[in-house]
């Protein structure tokens, strides 16, 4: 991999950097193709002032494909699994308004998931789309990109919306119906195959309704700390 400095020592005058407009920045612009040749103009600058100016292109439009890579491509770190998510879910909502009867198997197929995520996520969809997060007057966090819902807001937002009051707390204990309960999730949970993996699940998906919980989510300790 070329190091900074010698992109630097390297470069020759300016090459055409492709941008398209910040719809949320007036007579601001993003980078689409030509991360590192910017980052290489900073540089060159600053030690010697040697270009004034950089030639850019105007995209007037950019693929939701294209769009949603922009910030995978402009990071040195890898993108986190909840990141990955995120785009295959928006590439998801794209496909599912292009072309609404694609079938589960190719809809896993396009997007690159399994088809069990896709049964996951129309189910969500469907959700959303009721609980009227697609709205615009939805206070629910909305892709910059596609002006879709965020997967894991609008599933906090779900959640919240669809939570029903606990009865009345006991002195401390638990009451006996759910003394009950815990003896069998605790007898449940001595067949578990990953146990730490089955307790990071319920900590991450505890009160939601269970129709709507991706179980194919990756709940490796790194991966999990993101969420």
């Amino acid at each position: 991999m070329i190091s900074l400095t010698g992109l630097v020592n390297s470069i020759k005058p300016p090459q055409t950097i492709e941008v398209t407009y910040d719809p949320n920045n007036e007579g601001k612009y993003i980078i689409v193709d030509g991360f590192h040749r910017f980052a290489a103009y900073k540089e060159v600058n600053k030690r010697t002032k040697r270009f004034k100016q950089i030639r850019v292109k105007v995209l007037e439009e950019v693929t939701v494909e294209k769009a949603l890579s922009i910030n995978a491509e402009n990071t040195t770190k890898p993108l986190t699994a909840s990141q990955e998510t995120e785009i295959q879910w928006q590439k998801f909502l794209v496909l599912m308004q292009q072309q609404p009867d694609i079938s589960t198997k190719n809809t896993a197929k396009e997007i690159g998931v399994t088809p069990n995520t896709v049964t996951n996520w129309r189910r969500d969809r469907k959700a959303f789309i009721e609980a009227g997060y697609f709205e615009q007057r939805s206070h629910v966090a909305k892709s910059m990109v596609t002006g879709f819902p965020i997967l894991k807001q609008a599933r906090n937002e779900l959640k919240k919306a669809t939570y029903t009051d606990p009865e009345i707390e006991t002195q401390g204990q638990l009451c006996e119906a759910d003394k009950a309960l815990l003896q069998t999730i605790l007898k449940a949970v001595k067949k578990a195959k990953e146990p730490d993996k089955l307790k990071r699940g319920a900590e991450l998906f505890w009160g939601e309704n269970p129709n709507y919980v991706d179980y194919d989510i990756n709940l490796d300790p790194d991966d999990y700390d993101n969420f």
